[in-house]
């Protein structure tokens, strides 16, 4: 993606370059093949940089694009004369040009492999949502607790992968889509603690985060890691992930890569460190029933609408499912009793 980046880059600056005009744009064309052509622009009269994706009108939606916050905009133009239906992401804040390089790559790169114009706006739309929520999130480059966080996540969607393929897997993962559960599947809620070292607290940051209601079985499973020179990291098990999907199941490539930026990780930019790496030590769950210990919205005063704690595992024995338990609560998610 670094040779997308450099281009868009040698494209604004020759766009810059242009004589202004009276038009919208002054535009390079980018030399991507695909459905849709796509252009390095320059706004008139503000001279914000924006990338231009070109379609025909036919593939435009019914209702027009709009989308504007966290400081890149969504937008299209539609030329009946022309016959063309032209989309505009737009940097809005200045300070975001790095991010904003990276992010207009990645777009290119995604929609470049649409099969047809219509697929590719669709797309586009899509991932600039991925995008703005990363955005929103505030993040450079994840902490080590959110690298924990994920690299468990992930860990689980490759077990579950394994009873499930890598299609339902990902289409069960709901942790970076606000999901109320990590990991929900046909009434079986998976809610993901991953901890390194030997921390006995398993921390819950939402009142519905242990929840029952609409579900047949809740579980939390706990994954411990060790760190370890010669372990794994987030980016080594994203790539595992990616050629196991490449291989079984490719149309599950882009949601979760929309995963994992939703997420907070983003991988294009120069500046992001392969983090930290990490051995998975040992794994198994709790088996949330009606008489777990647990504070839910139906449990506390109607007054106290948000709150988190912390459980001491030590005291959590008879609720534990081990390693077995878990691949079974696993397995259910594919309809198996």
């Amino acid at each position: 993606m670094t040779a997308l980046r450099d281009e868009l880059v040698s494209k604004w600056a020759e766009a810059a370059r242009a004589r202004p005009s009276d038009r919208e744009w002054r535009a390079v064309a980018l030399s991507v093949p695909g459905t849709v052509r796509f252009l390095a622009g320059i706004r008139e009269p503000d001279g914000r940089i924006a990338l231009l994706i070109e379609a025909p009108l036919s593939a435009a939606p019914t209702t027009l694009l709009r989308i504007g916050a966290e400081g890149v905009s969504l937008s299209d133009r539609r030329d009946a004369a022309q016959g063309v239906v032209r989309v505009a992401v737009t940097l809005e804040r200045e300070p975001l040009r790095d991010v904003f390089e990276v992010l207009a790559a990645d777009l290119v790169d995604v929609v470049r492999q649409a099969a047809t114009p219509a697929q590719a706006l669709t797309i586009c739309v899509s991932r600039l949502e991925a995008w703005q929520a990363f955005l929103r999130s505030g993040r450079r480059g994840l902490s080590r607790a959110e690298q924990i966080g994920l690299l468990g996540e992930l860990t689980v969607l490759e077990l579950l992968a394994g009873e499930i393929g890598h299609e339902a897997a990902v289409e069960a993962w709901f942790g970076p889509l606000d999901g109320i559960h990590d990991f929900s599947r046909l009434g079986i809620g998976i809610e993901v603690k991953a901890v390194a070292g030997g921390g006995n607290l398993v921390r819950i940051s939402r009142l519905d985060q242990l929840d029952r209601r609409g579900l047949s079985s809740l579980v939390i499973a706990r994954l411990r890691f060790q760190e370890a020179s010669d372990g794994r990291t987030v980016l080594a098990a994203v790539r595992d992930i990616r050629e196991a999907i490449e291989r079984s199941a490719p149309g599950a490539r882009r949601p979760f890569d929309d995963r994992l930026l939703r997420a907070g990780l983003l991988e294009g930019e120069p500046k992001v460190s392969p983090g930290l790496a990490f051995v998975l030590q040992d794994k198994y769950g709790f088996e949330v029933r009606e008489d777990f210990p647990r504070l839910t919205g139906l449990s506390v005063p109607q007054e106290i609408v948000d709150a988190s704690y912390s459980l001491d595992e030590r005291l959590l024995g008879d609720f534990l499912i081990g390693a077995d338990g878990l691949t079974r609560s696993l397995r259910m998610m594919g309809g198996a009793s």
